[in-house]
């Protein structure tokens, strides 16, 4: 959340726009929504996409990320099928 605070903070002081202002422009955005619980409680995380990132820079990073938490044993290893 706090991320997404601050993209927000960066978006209006960039801009100097409400968040009506962006709701009513990015209106036709996809939206996801995911529902995640956490010590028992329930948070519902909304993701605006508004094309701003480079998609192959997202995907290269998941990838390093995934990659070396791996290899530290941060997450578990993907299983081969």
């Amino acid at each position: 959340m706090t991320n997404n605070n601050a993209a927000v903070d960066r978006e209006k002081a960039a801009n100097k726009r409400t968040m009506q202002e962006m709701n009513e422009q990015y209106k036709s955005c996809p939206v996801h929504f995911n529902t995640y619980v956490v010590d028992g409680r329930t948070y519902r995380v909304t993701s605006h996409f508004i094309g701003d990132r480079n998609i192959n820079d997202v995907i290269y990073n998941y990838a390093v990320n995934r990659a070396m938490g791996e290899m530290l044993g941060r997450v578990p290893a993907a299983e081969q099928q």
